[in-house]
């Protein structure tokens, strides 16, 4: 008999609301079109004040864990490691739905830009240091494919 036999539970099934933004099919749908090389993937300096997040209600600073790992990416910046924010292009903005820690960061420390990558054609005149597309194998590999 095994009295220390683990549990699995799928990250999925963890459910805890301050920690848990709405899920963007959007963003997935993209990524996915990204993958397969039928979706092009650029990478911009877009100003902060043109990113919207998707989920308007969900705040990682709200958290103790949140406020931790704001912190976190801002000490990696001051030592030049650098996170890029994925985003999509809609109307006269650019959504943010993955990188929320990342995004409050941004908006703490107040740069002007933030480095993203954006899934589909960034055609804003705001943005600065458009390069691109990427190549498939470029996307793939920083999916760990």
């Amino acid at each position: 008999m095994n009295l220390f036999r683990e549990k699995r539970i799928k990250v999925d099934d963890i459910k805890i609301s301050d920690l848990q933004p709405i899920k963007d099919e959007i963003l997935l749908y993209l990524w996915e079109q990204a993958l397969a090389g039928k979706t092009p993937v650029f990478f911009a300096a877009i100003p902060l004040r043109i990113i919207e997040p998707f989920d308007k209600e969900y705040d990682p600073r709200k958290h103790p864990i949140g406020k931790k790992s704001i912190k976190a990416i801002m000490e990696a910046w001051r030592n030049n490691k650098f996170r890029y924010a994925w985003v999509y292009p809609r109307n006269d903005k650019f959504i943010l739905s993955d990188d929320y820690i990342v995004y409050y960061a941004a908006l703490t420390g107040q740069p002007d830009f933030m480095p993203c990558f954006v899934l589909g054609k960034p055609e804003n005149e705001a943005i600065k240091d458009v390069q691109g597309p990427l190549s498939i194998e470029s996307i793939r590999e920083y999916f760990g494919f």
